[in-house]
């Protein structure tokens, strides 16, 4: 019977060890659970994006993992498929924080917490390369070429009339180009005028009245200076037609086939100007129909609309005017989270040690 007794209290020793043992890992896993951020995130090259694995990289993620390392934290990352949906999740803290471009904004910081400034951008318009250019017709009617031309129509039918008027009359054994009724005599005279103005010569007649040649001499010498004119004139407008944008400001943007992101800083900004715009759920399809000219332009922020541009092959998309409206990203906290200051800490350490700078280079350059 003492051996019975000695054996049970054994045996309730080591059932005893063993629970605690479980409860003390069930405990752990519990607490390692709890302590792990769900980051929320969006892909937005170069700052968020899926590299060919399918793990997330980019400037913003990359700088988080290294914050997440110093700081000791363990994450996960949740992708959404829009914005809005993003920054409404920190706000009603289904995740710990969100990662990507993100703007800060006073209306943002009424729910939420920003970290430590990550990246100092501002805004840029994208435009399609199918209506970057006026066209051709339209740059002529834009410049001064239309003017240009009617006035030389009037200035040849000027010439004409005196030509026409000197030269009539005139015996047959002169010469028999220039008809003497006016409605044939006008047509030779303008023929006449037309061909010295381009080619700077007419071999087939010459005038024979004295008045009639020296109106000649006048005209092959003004058709010099009117040839040159003209021609700088055409050339200036059909180069600049090719070289500069219709859309170099928001300005320009009125009336256009513009597309953003409600919620989003750059859509904020439209509304503050009263510029219209369709609607998007996602950025990434606001760029693509940009490049498909569904869209005639749309605004960024300037790295992503620059990256975009830059890894684009086809030519489909250009940027026009500069970069405007400061703007400055930041990693979005939920209000009142306990690592607020932590990640604060980290980001300070890294922008003095020079991590901050090296991740920038990778994906910016010098």
């Amino acid at each position: 019977m003492p051996h019975l007794k000695k054996t049970c209290l054994i045996l309730a020793l080591i059932f005893g060890a063993v629970g605690a043992g479980w409860s003390a890992g069930l405990e752990a896993a519990a607490t390692e659970q709890s302590d792990k951020l769900i980051v929320g995130t969006i892909e937005r090259p170069p700052f968020a994006m899926k590299g060919p694995s399918g793990e997330w990289e980019g400037y913003s993620v990359d700088l988080f993992r290294a914050v997440a390392e110093e700081a000791g934290l363990t994450y996960e990352f949740q992708e959404v498929t829009n914005f809005t949906e993003m920054i409404d999740g920190v706000k009603t803290k289904q995740f710990d924080l969100a990662v990507a471009n993100i703007s800060i904004t006073p209306e943002r910081e009424a729910f939420l917490d920003f970290s430590q400034p990550i990246y100092d951008s501002g805004f840029q318009i994208i435009v399609s390369s199918e209506t970057a250019s006026p066209s051709i017709l339209r740059a002529i009617w834009e410049s001064n070429i239309v003017w240009l031309i009617g006035l030389a129509f009037i200035i040849l039918m000027i010439v004409a009339h005196l030509m026409w008027y000197f030269e009539r009359g005139m015996p047959k054994d002169k010469h028999d180009y220039f008809r003497d009724d006016y409605q044939g005599g006008i047509f030779d005279a303008f023929w006449w005028a037309f061909i010295i103005v381009t080619i700077g010569g007419f071999e087939n007649e010459r005038p024979e009245n004295t008045m009639g040649r020296i109106l000649a001499i006048f005209w092959i010498v003004a058709s010099l200076f009117f040839v040159s004119t003209f021609t700088a004139q055409i050339t200036t407008t059909l180069t600049v037609a090719q070289l500069e944008s219709n859309i170099e400001s928001v300005d320009d943007l009125r009336g256009r086939r513009v597309g953003s992101v409600p919620g989003t800083a750059f859509a904020d900004y439209l509304d503050d100007n009263r510029i219209n715009y369709i609607a998007y759920d996602d950025f990434s399809k606001v760029l693509e129909d940009v490049s498909a000219g569904t869209l005639e332009a749309a605004i960024g922020d300037a790295p992503v609309v620059q990256f975009y541009v830059a890894q684009d092959q086809t030519g489909s998309v250009l940027l026009t005017g500069d970069v405007f409206e400061a703007d400055r990203f930041a990693f979005a906290i939920s209000d009142n989270h306990p690592n607020f200051e932590q990640i604060n800490l980290s980001l300070i350490n890294m922008s003095k040690n020079g991590t901050m700078e090296q991740i920038r280079t990778q994906y910016f350059g010098d």
